[in-house]
């Protein structure tokens, strides 16, 4: 565990964030929009890696964790607790989006 492993990890993840990102921009989205969808990738990022991390799972394929993280409107942030129904409904809808994208395209 520790900041190698986190670090290889999150690369892993990185083509299918920016496939994603690529994929919202050219339908062309509003910037207020598509920038609040990328700071929920983060989000959702930070805390993949973060669980992967604290369990030891980087054996784990990355698209499989991905996938589940996504999964029925995606897994709580690390900072859910501090973030307004509204920021939750709209990391809600970008999971459900980005399970959707991995579906058509993977």
């Amino acid at each position: 565990m520790g900041v190698e492993e986190d670090l290889a990890y999150g690369k892993k993840l990185l083509p299918w964030f920016a496939g994603f990102l690529q994929a919202l921009y050219a339908e062309g989205l509003s910037r207020k929009t598509f920038v609040q969808y990328r700071d929920h990738l983060l989000s959702l990022g930070g805390t993949i890696i973060r669980e992967v991390s604290l369990y030891g799972e980087y054996q784990v394929d990355p698209l499989e964790s991905l996938r589940e993280s996504v999964a029925d409107d995606g897994i709580l942030p690390d900072h859910y607790d501090q973030m307004t129904r509204a920021e939750l409904k709209a990391f809600e809808r970008m999971c459900r989006r980005f399970e959707k994208y991995l579906v058509e395209s993977y």
